[in-house]
């Protein structure tokens, strides 16, 4: 939702979270790519609520190796739980507070967690057995820990409090803990691990949602909301952003400036619904544009629309231009009111040249502009190419006058 209103998945059709928002998540887990970029920045979220929880549980299990030593020291199976405890927790924490935190702690966690709360839950059952009854008030701790404070997600959490009530009453069992006690303790552990998993079911629901729509909205600030390509905005983004990046690599840029031919006629003829609609078929259409991972298709204002393709020489821009405009005209959209085809047509202007630190991306689209005036007055539904040769004609955004250069 934005300010109330529902989010317009449709202007995003290409984005995985979209995708993820229009199906129900009723298992919790996204495709494996957005779950890992999901659970990477909940970790770093919870980063700092991670680090205390774990330096806590350290200094507990520490505290407890002490007071077990003082009151003299345990030996046999004791002695081993202790001691992996204590090896568990110090290690949990020593990852959490390491540079290594985010590349580590969630692998070694998703083992060392259940191990640890399984070893922890049968100490418990043993300690209250042998009359430290005050030892269960942590057993909800054990619970409370995974869901809420650990960062894992809700399937590993279910597991290990699952198995840390097995744990305990097997222990308990094993131990000679009175019947009493064992069952109260056993009602209670499990209305806390009922309880703790409907409410972090829920919370894992909201913050997955939450994930989504955040990351959906920054896109959908970066598109058209009408075709769904980039926005202008996105497009001069981008193309300042690689201009430094070709001119260090000696690579081409190449700029496609598109323009609907005759399109106010069409609006004032068909209407603009039909009009929204032609441009939407049209946006559709010139996709096939962008393939590589550094070219970008954007909605330029109005009618028009701009490409920019990276490492692109002169014949294969115009062979992808040409490619398109035909692709346009295939459609065969009726434009009664054109002067050039009975059907929706477009012009492209094409402007290749080699990035240089003399040159600006503005006076690449400035010859980009150049070449599809040449288009438009060379009869429209045509694609009009400026090389390096032509930028020389650049002074201070006027160019030169052409022969051809009469009004459209």
């Amino acid at each position: 939702m934005i300010n109330g209103a529902p989010l317009n998945l449709a202007a995003v059709p290409d984005s995985p979270h979209a995708v993820e928002l229009q199906r129900a998540q009723q298992d919790l887990r996204f495709s494996p790519e957005l779950e890992a970029e999901y659970l990477r920045i909940r970790l770093l979220d919870s980063r700092l609520v991670i680090r205390v929880t774990c330096a806590l549980a350290a200094v507990l299990a520490v505290a407890r190796g002490v007071e077990q030593t003082a009151t003299g020291f345990p030996v046999g199976g004791p002695a081993i739980a202790l001691a992996l405890v204590t090896i568990a927790s110090v290690l949990l924490a020593s990852l959490a507070w390491s540079s290594a935190f985010e590349r580590l702690f969630l692998p070694f966690a998703r083992l060392i967690v259940p191990i640890r709360n399984v070893v922890v839950a049968g100490c418990i059952a043993a300690a209250a057995a042998d009359g430290q009854r005050e030892m269960l008030m942590f057993l909800p701790v054990l619970l409370f820990g995974p869901f809420f404070f650990l960062g894992l997600s809700y399937r590993t959490a279910l597991l290990t409090s699952m198995l840390t009530a097995a744990s305990f009453v097997v222990h308990a069992a094993l131990s000679g803990l009175a019947l009493p006690v064992a069952l109260r303790s056993i009602a209670f552990l499990l209305i806390a691990l009922a309880g703790c998993a409907v409410a972090a079911r829920h919370l894992e629901r909201l913050s997955r949602t939450s994930f989504l729509e955040t990351r959906l909205i920054s896109q959908l600030a970066q598109h058209d909301t009408l075709t769904g390509t980039k926005n202008r905005r996105v497009f001069d983004e981008h193309l300042a952003r690689l201009w430094p990046q070709a001119v260090a690599e000696r690579r081409t840029i190449a700029i496609l400036l598109l323009d609907v031919d005759h399109f106010k006629a069409y609006n004032d003829y068909y209407g603009h619904q039909a009009g929204d609609g032609c441009l939407r078929q049209i946006a559709e259409c010139l996709q096939s544009i962008v393939r590589g991972p550094l070219d970008v298709l954007s909605r330029y204002g109005g009618e028009e629309f701009v490409a920019m393709l990276f490492d692109v020489n002169i014949g294969q821009a115009m062979a992808i231009a040409d490619r398109v405009r035909r692709s346009v005209h295939e459609l065969g959209i009726e434009h009664r009111g054109s002067r050039t085809s009975a059907t929706i047509t477009i012009s492209i202007g094409v402007a290749v040249i080699e990035p240089s630190a003399a040159r600006t991306p503005r006076g690449a689209l400035q010859l980009a502009d150049q070449a599809l005036y040449a288009a438009k007055v060379s009869g429209r539904n045509c694609v009009r190419v400026m090389n390096e040769a032509d930028y020389g004609m650049l002074v201070t955004g006027v160019f030169t006058k052409q022969p051809w250069a009469e009004k459209p």
